[in-house]
């Protein structure tokens, strides 16, 4: 007897809102990751954070109680602008910025003095201000405060941050502290690529771990958050590849950093095995729920991707604390063993293993292993690969 409408099998009764389900599931891992990943970056970000708070509070002190200017906005303003929350605190660049703040503050009070404010005066201290920055350096940061920082003053009334020579005078304080904080008291940027190293390689291991899980408890929608999260996580490769190059590229101007050299060019080209592995986990998750719904050994596989997992969280700790990783290569290498496409059932599963095979290879050079090592790591691929794959149609 066919269900009545009411009955919760019949075509217009009630169902289950999986899709919906799904979808909430998947915000809230992805809110999750954005979480992890900001409290990541803010634990990196906190020295730079309060050092450079704590120069725009001395800077405004100065100017308040040992000049005596009533409100220096602009002696905290230089002071933050100079140094910010950026692991990049060479002298030189800071410098420039502090430099910058005070050609434009300069430049908006003689501006100001002269022809007072307005449009046509914004226009006239813009193009001086980014003319005259021009002229004293080609950094492109010095010229946008000189611009910015110009046509703050000459837009604010005089009876805020002062008048006349005193906002230059707390722009030079402020610029002058952020030069003497950057001296005293540098960054240590391998640190910072060490904690983006760390949050890199736990986000593999993480998606691999949940991959694992999903495939062994028959979880479908656990394989989609893993993907959820893998797909958020390629911000924090990004950062950690833009961090240590521009590090490297500090060392050039700063002697005292070329004994950092060999970390950050380790940490270089971890951060290049770290996106590849990155790209092949994202591909792995994709495939594997498919390949497992063909397989028998879903059992196998699942710990294969735990071991994998494992070994990233491993890595992921050797990396962030700076030790050394080769002492973590004799799980990857049980693995790359049993990596052997015809092993395993199903074009689908083959094509996976295939693939696990390439993110092995990745992580064995996170060791320290040469490309060419690694690769001779892996199972020898036997004759009788399946190819059970439906026949590709032409025309």
């Amino acid at each position: 007897m066919p269900a009545g409408p009411s009955s919760p099998d019949s075509h217009n009764g009630p169902r289950p809102p999986v899709r919906s389900r799904g979808r909430l599931r998947a915000a809230r891992a992805a809110l999750s990751g954005r979480l992890r990943r900001g409290w990541r970056r803010l634990r990196g970000d906190a020295w730079p954070i309060v050092t450079g708070a704590l120069a725009a509070g001395a800077a405004y002190g100065i100017a308040h109680w040992v000049v005596g200017h009533e409100i220096p906005i602009f002696a905290a303003i230089a002071a933050w602008v100079s140094l910010g929350f950026s692991a990049d605190r060479r002298p030189r660049k800071v410098a420039e910025l502090a430099l910058g703040v005070t050609v434009g503050v300069a430049a908006g009070e003689v501006v100001g003095a002269v022809i007072g404010s307005g449009p046509v005066q914004i226009f006239v201290v813009l193009a001086a201000a980014v003319a005259v920055a021009r002229l004293i350096d080609g950094a492109a940061m010095l010229a946008m405060q000189a611009g910015v920082q110009s046509v703050v003053v000459i837009a604010l009334p005089p009876t805020l941050g002062g008048d006349g020579i005193g906002r230059w005078l707390d722009a030079l304080i402020g610029g002058a502290l952020a030069l003497l904080v950057a001296s005293l008291l540098p960054i240590d940027v391998r640190r910072r690529a060490r904690n983006l190293a760390s949050s890199g390689l736990t986000e593999v291991s993480l998606t691999l771990a949940d991959v694992a899980r999903g495939i062994r408890t028959g979880d479908e929608e656990r394989v989609d958050d893993a993907l959820t999260r893998a797909r958020g996580s390629q911000g924090v490769i990004d950062e950690w590849s833009t961090l240590v190059r521009d590090a490297l590229a500090a060392t050039r101007f700063t002697p005292s950093r070329l004994r950092h050299d060999a970390d950050l060019l380790r940490l270089q080209r971890a951060a290049t095995l770290c996106d590849r592995a990155m790209r092949n986990t994202r591909v792995i998750t994709r495939r594997a729920w498919t390949a497992a719904q063909e397989m028998t050994e879903q059992e196998r596989l699942a710990r294969l991707l735990a071991t994998l997992s494992q070994s990233a969280a491993d890595l992921a700790f050797a990396l962030g604390s700076g030790s050394e990783p080769s002492g973590l290569r004799h799980q990857l290498l049980a693995v790359a063993a049993e990596l052997d496409p015809p092993t395993f059932t199903g074009w689908r599963a083959q094509t996976l293993v295939v693939l696990m095979r390439s993110l092995v290879v990745d992580l064995l050079e996170m060791t320290g292993m040469s490309a060419e090592q690694a690769r001779r790591a892996l199972a020898e691929i036997g004759p009788d690969v399946e190819d059970d794959r439906p026949p590709r149609l032409t025309g």
